[in-house]
């Protein structure tokens, strides 16, 4: 009698919410709109994205292939030190005749700072991920061990994986067009007669900059893009699948910077040309 009346006492709140949790993970199993109307029966989850998180909580252990862990990081790694060294080299072009070395060189300063960008920002999701599941771990167990070693890596590695900005925000850059114009325009208003001249031959070369500015980038973060596909994304797909519901890999900022390119070809071929008709009609 006096065991029965202790129970309700020594009962925690840590029991009812495992329970809860392996209830939950039972009834997400199967077909996912079905798992989520049972889950919404049983338990109150009324949303996909509800049950999914609940599903992520109740996943079991740390590593969801702790026997295939170790192998997939080192691969990870590696792809991580080749991508940096060698991911953004050696750009295929068109002919661009006298041109071509420089736009080459051009579109490699993009491409690296894209690479190593994103090399940089994936050392530091690592190291943030390992130190979670690490956390998770119970003591003394081997993936505690592989999760702490990976970690320390990951953390030096930090050190020298860096990644680098370029040397001018590209939007500032193209925001930069509608000053410049006005600039251009009150010294051509001094010149009366042959100002509209030096406001038009004024207007074409800072269109024509932005323009290939403009190339320069979209042909760099499509090359970044590919690389990154080609020589990482592979290896941390495995990773992540080896850790187990960890979401996705981070993206690349190719998507921004291509952004920003259509961003400042718009500037180039539309701003550009109505601020110069803007400008010409006060002088």
């Amino acid at each position: 009698m006096d065991k029965q009346e202790r129970e309700p006492e020594d009962r925690l709140i840590l029991d009812d919410v495992t329970k809860q949790l392996a209830t939950t993970l039972q009834l997400l199993s199967g077909d996912p709109d079905e798992a989520a109307e049972r889950a919404f029966a049983a338990i109150g989850i009324d949303t996909r994205a509800e049950a999914e998180l609940l599903h992520e909580i109740a996943a079991a252990g740390p590593l969801a292939h702790p026997d295939r862990f170790e192998q997939s990081h080192r691969l990870a790694m590696r792809a991580l030190e080749v991508l940096d060294r060698d991911g953004w080299k050696h750009p295929k072009l068109r002919p661009l005749g006298p041109l071509g070395g420089l736009a080459a060189a051009a579109v490699e300063l993009v491409t690296r700072t894209i690479v190593r960008g994103y090399v940089a920002q994936v050392v530091r999701a690592l190291s943030r991920l390992y130190a979670r599941r690490e956390a998770q771990s119970q003591t003394l167990t081997a993936d505690r061990r592989m999760l702490a070693r990976a970690r320390i890596q990951t953390d030096r590695l930090s050190i020298g994986f860096k990644g680098g900005g370029l040397p001018l925000p590209t939007v500032l850059i193209g925001g930069a067009a509608v000053p410049v114009l006005a600039s251009v325009a009150r010294q051509a208003g001094a010149l009366k007669g042959a100002g509209t001249i030096v406001l038009v031959a004024a207007g074409i070369l800072l269109a024509l900059v932005f323009a290939a500015l403009a190339w320069v980038l979209l042909q760099g973060a499509g090359l970044a893009h590919r690389r990154i596909h080609v020589a990482l994304a592979p290896s941390l797909a495995a990773l992540y699948e080896t850790i187990g519901h960890a979401g996705h890999p981070p993206r690349d900022q190719s998507e921004a910077i291509a952004a920003a390119a259509i961003i400042l070809t718009a500037i180039a071929w539309f701003v550009v040309p109505v601020a110069i008709a803007l400008a010409a009609t006060f002088l």
